[in-house]
């Protein structure tokens, strides 16, 4: 390796990066507004579009911690597969992994998504994590930097990220020298290049610090597939180690738009910033024109004393006043124009995000709860392309600490294993010892809904959905095979997932009762017949979406003429 050729070549990527690192630091100012912290945005952000969009889409994305799925290749080690799958499943509670994958779907939106998977080895603990803890560690766009001499992952030479460590624990890393010779860095908040960093939005230079740091420098190189680590400021070389994880190197990263011909994603935020700057600055401008609208009155001159007299005047009182009434006069008042120029833009906004109102639920988008749907369902193509990209990058890194939990020969793992058809639950110890086969006997598929949303009122929906859509139509025939609903068993689940446990109370179950029968004639049927007949009438209301009113405010500001039930639906007189 030469060492020194290796620090020209990441000192000109870093400076390749640097202004894709600012362009990032602007959008997250933007995306904290003008209220956060020391260094925030420059301007007041009234209407924060890109928090919304942002929000929306990190919980779509990463809303619970993911699961996995195990299959053997081989039918005979089933029971050892499903062994592993419940060991696994441990994982993401044990590292937090539903807060770090949060954070890097934020980091995609703003830049590029990048994690740093491995395991703690050695005789001490290594960034806060403890001897033999696997861990994914989220890398920003300000730490990481690759070879950006590069036209695809496939070809870069190295890869890395720069990080803060313990003098100690750099002191025991140092292998070429005496541990005296490490000294402290002094601690910034502007990278390598002097370029700005997110953190200095809400911190200054010169932290003072409680336990002293060396800022360090982690290069991993696939060719030699060696991992190098360096001081940032001492430039001092204090190891080289072989890699001896997966093939695929400690580095996972996130994009949601590849780029043509370029090497890293495009940011969905940097799409949206311009839209989220215009809509403030015209929201703004707005707000100057409704703080400087006044209404005086304006009296005729030569009645002076009845003018002090009613400037005196409280509310309700008698005055004597002669001459001419005052005559109210309004100066100034927002533009109608341009309120109406911001409605579109909001609606811009919402359009190029992918359908904001229809993804997160915030008006409705059409006249009925059928059409509401089918625009949620088409809303979703972007976001479908997302969560693509999102499993398969959510299952690479899951792969990748699977392969150190079976790798780790100290590992041992209890789990519990149910018997189906059974209410037994039994214990077993997953171990070296207790595992069957090789690593690569068995197949490891991430559960795509185990990222999604499942409150307690989601459940509860989808739950009466299937009932009104699958069961009630189909019960005759379910009862002619002999099936049932447990009506005992679905209220008390109602209960709790509806948070009204009362209703076990209100509703009681006895013992079974006859079916009523009328008089000289056959018992009643369980069921309706299976053949109804539902009449769906469809009734426009114009107006009724949020982009309605939009419409009729735009056109009454404008001066154009609207129905009087469009009228109505805003709250201003008719044209």
């Amino acid at each position: 390796m030469d060492f020194k050729r290796l620090q020209t070549a990441v000192d000109w990527s870093v400076r390749q990066l640097e202004q894709p690192r600012k362009q990032r630091v602007d959008m997250v100012r933007q995306f904290v507004g003008s209220h956060y912290f020391k260094n925030p945005a420059d301007m007041r952000v009234p209407t924060n579009m890109l928090e919304l969009a942002v929000t929306i889409y990190v919980s779509r994305l990463a809303a619970r911690s993911p699961r996995v799925m195990v299959s053997a290749i081989d039918d005979s080690m089933r029971p050892f597969a499903k062994n592993m799958e419940l060991a696994l499943n441990q994982i993401p509670e044990e590292i937090g992994l539903h807060k770090v994958l949060r954070r890097v779907v934020l980091e995609a939106i703003f830049g590029i998504g990048v994690v740093k998977v491995g395991i703690c080895s050695g005789q001490r603990s290594y960034m806060g994590h403890d001897v033999g803890e696997s861990f994914v560690d989220v890398v920003t766009l300000d730490d990481y930097f690759l070879d950006m001499s590069a036209k695809s992952r496939s070809g870069i030479q190295f890869e890395g990220n720069d990080y803060w460590l313990s003098i100690d624990d750099a002191r025991a890393m140092y292998e070429d020298g005496s541990p005296s010779e490490i000294e402290p860095d002094k601690h910034t908040v502007t990278g390598d290049q002097g370029e700005a960093r997110a953190e200095g939005i809400s911190v200054d230079e010169g932290a003072d610090l409680y336990s002293e740091k060396v800022w360090m420098r982690d290069v991993w190189l696939p060719g030699s597939n060696q991992m190098v680590t360096y001081g940032v400021k001492s430039r001092k070389l204090f190891r080289v180690v072989p890699w001896d994880g997966p093939e695929h190197g400690p580095y996972f990263t996130l994009g949601f738009s590849d780029v043509p011909g370029n090497l890293l994603p495009l940011p969905p935020a940097s799409l949206w910033i311009d839209l989220h700057e215009l809509a403030n600055s015209v929201f703004r401008k707005l707000a100057r024109q409704a703080d400087a609208r006044k209404t005086i009155a304006a009296f005729p001159g030569g009645n002076d004393e009845s003018v002090e007299a009613l400037r005196k005047a409280s509310d309700g009182e008698g005055i004597r006043y002669s001459g001419a009434k005052p005559e109210m006069i309004s100066v100034g008042g927002i533009d109608q124009a341009s309120l109406a120029f911001f409605l579109q833009t909001r609606d811009m906004f919402s359009y190029f995000a992918g359908n904001l109102d229809a993804l997160g639920g915030l008006s409705p988008q059409s006249e009925t709860a059928k059409q509401d749907q089918l625009i949620s369902d088409a809303a979703n193509a972007r976001l479908d392309y997302w969560i693509s990209e999102n499993t398969y990058f959510v299952e690479s890194v899951f792969k990748s600490l699977a392969w150190y939990e079976w790798t780790d020969p100290m590992r041992t793992r209890t789990i519990q294993k149910p018997v189906e058809g059974s209410d037994i639950v039994l214990r077993r110890e997953w171990s070296k010892e207790t595992r069957e086969g090789d690593f690569l006997d068995y197949n490891i598929k991430l559960d795509a809904y185990s990222l999604q949303a499942d409150t307690p009122a989601l459940k509860l929906q989808k739950i009466g959905m299937a009932l009104e859509r699958f069961v009630f139509p189909a019960m005759e025939m379910i009862q002619q095979q002999g099936g049932s609903i447990d009506f005992k068993k679905l209220l008390e689940l109602v209960g709790k997932l509806g948070n009204v446990e009362e209703i076990k109370e209100i509703v009681v179950f006895g013992g079974p009762q006859q079916q009523s029968r009328p008089m000289g004639g056959s018992p009643q049927p369980s069921f309706k017949p299976s053949h109804t007949t539902r009449t769906y009438e469809r009734v426009n209301r114009p107006g009724a979406t949020r982009s309605g009113k939009d419409d009729v405010m735009s056109r009454l500001l404008l001066g154009g003429n609207v129905q009087s039930s469009e009228a109505a639906t805003v709250g201003r007189p008719i044209s």
